[in-house]
C-alpha cells in the first residue's frame, strides 16, 4: 500500500486553527465567568459597574441618616441616588468632561476632603467615658447649658460678612438695630431684619455666657456661614430642664470638647512640622 507524503504546511495550518479555536473558547468562558451579577454584597449592576451594600451605607451616612435607622427601609432610595450618579458620571466621561481643568481641581478637592474627614476620625479616636466627678464639674462650669439655660429673644439684622472685621465692629457700635439697618441700606449692602429665638443650650458656652451678661438692647455680633448677624436681646425666659436629665448631654458635650481639643492640638502639631510657603498677598495676618 502506497503512503501519501505528509503535507507539512497543511498540518501546521491545522494546528494553528485548532489553537486559535481553543483560545476563542477560553476567552468566551472567561467572559461568561466575569459577567457581573447581583447577589451577596452586590445590590445592583449598572452598565457592568457594581454597586455594593457598603456604597449604600456610605450614601446613607453622607445624607445624614440618623444612627439606628433601619437600613433596609432607606436602601432603595439610597440605591436610586447612587444609580443616578453613576449614570451621570458615565455620561460625563463619554463627553470628555473628566479631562477638563475644572474636573481635575474638583477631584483633588473632593479627595482631600474625604481624606481629611477620615484623618479627623482617626485623630479624634474613641472617647473615654468621663468620670461622674468630671461630668458634675462640667455641669457646674457651664451654667448656660444647664442651671442657667435661657431662651433669648433677638431683634437682628443679617448681611454678607465683610472682609474687614473692623466694618462689623463699626456697625455694632451704632447702638441700635435700626441704625445698623439704615447704614447697611445706605451702603447698598443686602440685609434682612427679623426676630429670632436663641437657646443658650445650643451655643458654645464661652459665647453664650458673654451673651447672657449683656443688658437688653445691647448689640453683639456673630458670624457663621458667610453671614454676619448683629443682634439685640429683647427678652429672656428660663429654659432649664430637669436636673436628672443633665448627665447624658453633659457626658456627650464633655466628650465632644475633649475630642475637639485633641484634634486641634494634632492639627497644630501638623502645622509646626510642615513647610508652608505663602505668597505675600495670601499670607494670613498673625493673631487673626
Amino acid at each position: 500500500m502506497l503512503k501519501t507524503p505528509k503535507d507539512k504546511s497543511n498540518d501546521t495550518v491545522g494546528r494553528r486553527v485548532l489553537w486559535m479555536a481553543g483560545i476563542s473558547l477560553i476567552a468566551l468562558a472567561t467572559l461568561a465567568g466575569c459577567e457581573k451579577k447581583t447577589g451577596g454584597q452586590v445590590v445592583a449592576v449598572v452598565n457592568s459597574e457594581e454597586i455594593t451594600q457598603q456604597e449604600l451605607r456610605a450614601e446613607a451616612e453622607a445624607n445624614g441618616a440618623p444612627a439606628g435607622t433601619d437600613f433596609q427601609k432607606i436602601a432603595p432610595a439610597m440605591l436610586d441616588r447612587v444609580i443616578q450618579r453613576n449614570l451621570l458620571a458615565d455620561y460625563a466621561r463619554k463627553q470628555g468632561l473628566d479631562r477638563g481643568p475644572d474636573y481635575v481641581a474638583r477631584r483633588r478637592q473632593l479627595e482631600q476632603s474625604l481624606l481629611a474627614t477620615l484623618a479627623l476620625r482617626k485623630l479624634a479616636g474613641t472617647p473615654t467615658t468621663p468620670t461622674p466627678a468630671d461630668v458634675q464639674k462640667f455641669i457646674a462650669d457651664n451654667p448656660t447649658l444647664f442651671a442657667g439655660r435661657e431662651k433669648l429673644t433677638l431683634d437682628q439684622v443679617g448681611f454678607p460678612t465683610p472682609p474687614d472685621p473692623k466694618q462689623i465692629k463699626a456697625l455694632a457700635a451704632l447702638g441700635s438695630i435700626s441704625a445698623v439697618e439704615t447704614k447697611l441700606k445706605a451702603d447698598g449692602t443686602p440685609a434682612k431684619r427679623g426676630n429670632a429665638i436663641l437657646d443658650t443650650g445650643t451655643v458654645d458656652p464661652s459665647v453664650a455666657v458673654q451673651m447672657t451678661k449683656l443688658a437688653n438692647g445691647a448689640l453683639f455680633d456673630l458670624s457663621t456661614g458667610g453671614i454676619t448677624y448683629i443682634s439685640a436681646i429683647t427678652g429672656r425666659t428660663a429654659a432649664v430642664t430637669p436636673a436628672d436629665t443633665w448627665t447624658a448631654p453633659a457626658t456627650e458635650a464633655l466628650n465632644r470638647q475633649r475630642m475637639n481639643k485633641t484634634v486641634t492640638d494634632a492639627i497644630a502639631n501638623l502645622r509646626k512640622s510642615a513647610k508652608i510657603d505663602y505668597d505675600a498677598a495670601y499670607k494670613p495676618v498673625a493673631g487673626k
